[in-house]
């Protein structure tokens, strides 16, 4: 049986920035000034692949116990590359991430064949990195133990 889980997010723009409300918490997205904001809040591409880690880590720690996986700590860092003609105007150009590459560090007691296994799980469950694969853009999520 379908669990459907509605996510609203409502915002107002002033200039480049938003301000945003999820609920009772306060968003913000700004761009660079290079990219005529004020640099108030961090943009919306480091936003988005803040959000991506934040659901890694969520689908982490839920199927860490579900697995009965020793995960102690995880630490994560993203990082993408998109052509900016694209959302410059340029229609040649697909104005989407070009790849994604996800690196988690995770302490833990487990072998490296356990954090394997945990990753290939968050990779096939967490709807973020589903969304960026699904889109068809190369995303790469590398696992190691600290």
């Amino acid at each position: 049986m379908a669990q459907i889980l509605d996510v609203k997010v409502e915002g107002t723009g002033s200039g480049m920035r938003l301000d945003a409300s999820a609920g009772k918490h306060n968003i913000a997205v700004d761009e660079p000034v290079a990219m005529g904001g004020k640099d108030s809040a961090a943009d919306p591409l480091s936003t988005f692949l803040g959000a991506l880690l934040a659901c890694e880590n969520v689908m982490a720690q839920i199927i860490a116990k579900e697995m009965e996986f020793d995960l102690q700590g995880i630490t994560f860092e993203a990082e993408g590359n998109i052509d900016i003609s694209g959302l410059m105007g340029n229609l040649e150009v697909d104005p989407k991430f070009q790849e994604v590459t996800i690196k988690a560090s995770i302490q833990t007691s487990e072998s490296k064949e356990r954090v394997k296994e945990m990753q290939e799980a968050v990779d096939l469950r967490c709807p973020l990195f589903r969304t960026v694969k699904d889109a068809g853009i190369p995303i790469q999520n590398i696992w190691v133990k600290a």
